[in-house]
């Protein structure tokens, strides 16, 4: 019986220290080798380099001077930190669709970097501002140039009606917004990236980089447009596309009314939707992309929201997980794997046909929206602007709802 009692206390004992060399094991590896996480997607490095690559609104901010120069050395570490990681992804690229690996390939293949404005806004630098409202717009072609001008003769337009009325309210009067489109290059065989030069010094309101016009690169605009706005004071980013309408008064009304909130992802929520695996779908996005069946909730790419405490935690995020095309849902399973929570903000209005919409809602229908996208061409945002000038601002014109 001692014996026996003597055999189970030894066998315990090899168990527990077992147990210790195992943990033992796996804590010290765990920041030389990548971490596989719940959806068996990789963190990159140690756990100190996956808590950030750079904290690029402080590091650009805190230097005065030079702050081109220092810019360009921000991008420059951020790009080389992404490329350390991801640098077997170029090998990798499929060309075309006849030997695509659905399971195994990126596809389709984003060529990621963070890419500096050729071209920006003069602005000033020290000036604060409540939100940034970034509008990704196209580079091929007239009918962009004519959606940007809708913009700017509508609901970007500082002088109409609803942001006069807004300037007469204690809450808003002094709360700042700047609007900036964001554009790619149109490349050889046209004169666009010549007349949309011509119209960034115009209008003073275009920031254009260095990234082909394309709809697999709009996540390389997207962070064009963030990492640029993350160098000034401010509290939140728009994120929005040049096909929609914008009751910006409002939205910063909406702010307000909820008390600025952070952290803040919002928008039009969609639920949790099927991946699209189908090879040449244009919302396609392969498992080595990302391994589960369904996204995450997130705010579609029309427009949405983000206080820019969360935007370094984007930055470093492409060292997680490398980014896809379909940005809106890219920074959705961002949100989700950052445990931000999601935001559905009810006056954000996305939907089929919204032209025909424009045309028949009904006043006070429309008056409950403050954001309407997508396909808003430019003669349905003018109609949309003339209805609700008639409405909020001409004195024989008064609705009841």
């Amino acid at each position: 019986m001692v014996f026996k009692s003597s055999k189970r206390r030894f066998f315990g004992f090899v168990c527990i220290l077992c147990n210790v060399v195992v943990v033992w094991y796996i804590e010290y590896h765990a920041s030389k080798k990548p971490l596989l996480t719940k959806d068996s997607s990789f963190y990159h490095g140690s756990r100190k380099q996956r808590n950030t690559i750079v904290n690029i609104s402080r590091e650009y901010q805190d230097n005065e001077s030079g702050m081109i120069g220092n810019m360009n050395k921000i991008i420059q570490i951020m790009n080389d930190k992404y490329t350390k990681i991801f640098h077997k992804s170029t090998a990798d690229k499929v060309l075309g669709t006849k030997n695509v690996d659905i399971q195994n390939d990126y596809y389709p293949f984003v060529d990621f970097m963070f890419v500096l404005s050729d071209m920006s806004p003069e602005v000033n630098k020290t000036q604060k501002y409540l939100m940034m409202v970034l509008v990704n717009s196209g580079a091929k072609g007239d009918e962009f140039r004519k959606r940007r001008e809708a913009i700017r003769q509508t609901w970007g337009n500082r002088s109409n009606c609803e942001q006069r009325k807004a300037l007469g309210d204690e809450r808003l009067k002094d709360l700042k917004w700047l609007l900036v489109f964001v554009v790619g290059k149109a490349g050889s065989g046209t004169n666009d990236d010549e007349l949309n030069m011509a119209e960034a010094r115009q209008h003073n309101d275009m920031l254009i980089g260095n990234i082909t016009d394309n709809y697999i690169n709009n996540v390389n605009k997207f962070y064009m447009g963030q990492v640029w706005a993350s160098t000034f004071d401010i509290k939140y980013t728009m994120k929005t596309d040049d096909d929609v309408y914008v009751r910006i008064p409002r939205v910063l009304e909406y702010l307000v009314n909820a008390k600025f909130p952070r952290p803040f992802y919002g928008g039009m929520t969609y639920p949790s939707i099927r991946v699209n695996r189908e090879i040449s779908g244009k919302w396609t996005v392969s498992w080595r992309y990302y391994n589960e069946t369904h996204f995450p909730r997130f705010n579609p790419g029309a427009f949405f929201i983000l206080s820019s405490d969360l935007l370094n935690k984007l930055f470093n995020y492409v060292c997680i997980r490398k980014p896809f095309h379909t940005d809106d849902a890219y920074v959705g399973v961002a949100m989700r794997d950052y445990k931000v929570n999601i935001t559905r903000i009810d006056s954000f209005r996305v939907g089929p046909r919204m032209p025909k919409f424009i045309r028949t809602v009904k006043d006070c229908e429309m008056l409950r929206y403050n954001a309407f996208g997508d396909s808003v061409d430019p003669k349905s945002a003018r109609e949309l602007h003339r209805r609700l000038q008639s409405h909020l601002c001409s004195k024989d014109t008064f609705i009841k709802c």
